[in-house]
């Protein structure tokens, strides 16, 4: 392992324990709904019919994206070609986004009340 892999293990890494410490704090939280997306604010307590496994699901997703980015590095770092270690490398980190999207907007329709509910 060279100098540069170090390099990029260490920023990946830590950038994965950020998401996975991220997905922990969220897992934990049990008083009020965590949020996804840093721009949106999350959901009122009221509007949530089950705050602790809103909180719960999302924590998951947090913590499988920082597994995802630190296996795109592992994966990447064993391939044989810099293709497919650039490949497997920038899509730990991308690829997931969509998924996490998805899933965001299931536990939405799943947890949300409806505004005639309220």
């Amino acid at each position: 392992m060279n100098s540069e892999m170090i390099m990029g293990l260490v920023v990946i890494s830590v950038v994965a324990l950020i998401m996975v410490l991220i997905g922990i704090s969220q897992f934990a939280n049990k008083d009020k709904p965590v949020g996804f997306y840093n721009v949106v604010d999350p959901p009122k307590k009221e509007e949530i019919t089950d705050t602790i496994q809103w909180n719960k699901k999302h924590g998951v997703i947090w913590m499988i994206y920082g597994g995802c980015i630190e296996a795109g590095f592992w994966l990447g770092y064993i391939m044989p070609t810099e293709f497919w270690e650039v490949f497997f490398m920038i899509g730990g980190v991308l690829f997931p986004l969509p998924l996490m999207v998805i899933s965001h907007h299931r536990l939405v329709k799943k947890y949300v009340r409806k505004t005639q509910d309220l």
